[in-house]
């Protein structure tokens, strides 16, 4: 039920304070029914929703770090196979705080689990996120080497992803190459495709519409 008055769906505009208390009441109603059965899953799901309500990237490391612990104290396949998002969540928040460095290590723990998993999309969009923090940290030809890796990857797979023009402009005019920039601008505006994104979509935004918070891990 916390999900008709706050989720990645709900524009800014309807997420009034009304909204706002309605959702917090279902997410800790339904908090409460899931620590004391044990389903840790369900746990996580109502932590982590919190985050669209406060949305203070401290508040955010806050419900993020909550479900983390809960992620690393279960055995059970529906709470661990949140690990990637929840931690893409902490990076995010961390990043938002300028505490690139911290937010680097999460990026980087959460691109190796999806590197062993199956799904190559959410696997790009983590390693983007770290790419993304690396550019933060001024690493840029590191930065530049994932995302001209992500170019080629989007574009065998017929997702040509303007999150990563966008980047790619970026980098190349940090070089000081503008013609670069510019045909990365260029790109972006005409991807050849639709914009593309795995499990990061759903919550935190992010540069580009890129958004963070996952609903579903």
């Amino acid at each position: 039920m916390g999900r008709t008055f706050a989720s990645a769906t709900h524009p800014p505009a309807s997420r009034t304070p009304e909204a706002n208390a309605r959702a917090r009441r279902h997410f800790e109603a339904a908090l409460a029914l899931a620590r004391p059965s044990k389903k840790d899953g369900l746990a996580i799901d109502a932590i982590h929703m919190m985050a669209f309500i406060d949305t203070a990237p401290a508040d955010q490391e806050r419900w993020a770090r909550e479900a983390l612990a809960v992620v690393e104290a279960s055995d059970q396949p529906a709470a661990t196979r949140w690990e990637a998002s929840i931690r893409n969540n902490l990076g995010y928040a961390l990043h938002q705080q300028g505490r690139y460095a911290e937010a680097l290590m999460q990026f980087r723990e959460a691109l190796a689990i999806r590197e062993r998993g199956t799904n190559a999309t959410a696997t790009r969009t983590a390693r983007w996120m770290v790419a993304w923090t690396l550019r933060a940290l001024g690493r840029t030809d590191e930065a530049l080497g994932i995302q001209l890796r992500l170019e080629r990857e989007s574009d065998a797979a017929g997702e040509p992803d303007p999150h990563v023009f966008d980047e790619l402009a970026l980098l190349y005019r940090t070089k000081g190459d503008e013609e670069r920039a510019t045909h990365y601008a260029d790109r972006k505006r005409s991807p050849g495709g639709p914009p593309r994104r795995a499990d990061v979509a759903g919550g935190w935004i992010v540069p580009g519409a890129l958004c963070a918070n996952a609903e579903i891990p």
